[in-house]
């Protein structure tokens, strides 16, 4: 009698054991279906980010290129300022980028969208940049240094030639970007 006693013991504590293992194998799907998705929703979430920082830094190097036009095209009109005769500005509006000095209560011309007067500037620009173009205002004239314009008789070379130069680049669905300079005339 007591091996029978023992096996029908043995085979009771078998059975629970058997539906507590059948049991773990559903909760442990859904554990791992719930992590799943979890880790989806981590990864889209981070491409979503990486996909912003690539539209960040292709604007970024699209404004440096309309930036770097902007100035060469700058530093031209600059140039062109110092060198050009005073004499060549137009009495009124502008002439191939040549402007005359502009009235007070207009707005002021490159921030008009109608504005025609820009010429296209002829520098070496980064070769993906938008075309800059330029425009040279006439200022009128200003004292080379504080108070020489108030003696009596003032110096020679005291009042000199001074000129406003603008330049943009810019195109449809680019980066715009405008810079401006001041120039005295030797």
């Amino acid at each position: 009698m007591k091996p029978n006693t023992l096996s029908s013991v043995a085979t009771r504590q078998s059975q629970p054991r058997q539906r507590q293992r059948r049991g773990q194998h559903g909760v442990s799907l859904i554990v791992s279906l719930v992590l799943l998705v979890v880790v989806t929703l981590l990864a889209l979430g981070s491409m979503r980010g990486v996909v912003m920082q690539a539209r960040m830094s292709g604007t970024t190097h699209d404004r440096n290129l309309s930036f770097q036009a902007a100035e060469a095209a700058l530093r031209e009109g600059e140039r062109r300022a110092v060198v050009t005769l005073s004499t060549a500005f137009p009495a009124g509006g502008c002439v191939a980028g040549l402007c005359a000095t502009p009235p007070l209560a207009d707005a002021p011309r490159w921030l008009d969208a109608a504005f025609a007067g820009w010429t296209a500037a002829v520098v070496q620009a980064p070769a993906d940049a938008p075309p800059p173009e330029t425009i040279v205002e006439d200022m009128g004239t200003g004292p080379q240094w504080l108070g020489c314009d108030q003696k009596s008789t003032p110096l020679p070379n005291c009042l000199t030639p001074r000129y406003r130069v603008t330049s943009r680049s810019t195109a449809d669905g680019r980066a715009s970007v405008t810079v401006q300079s001041q120039v005295a005339a030797p």
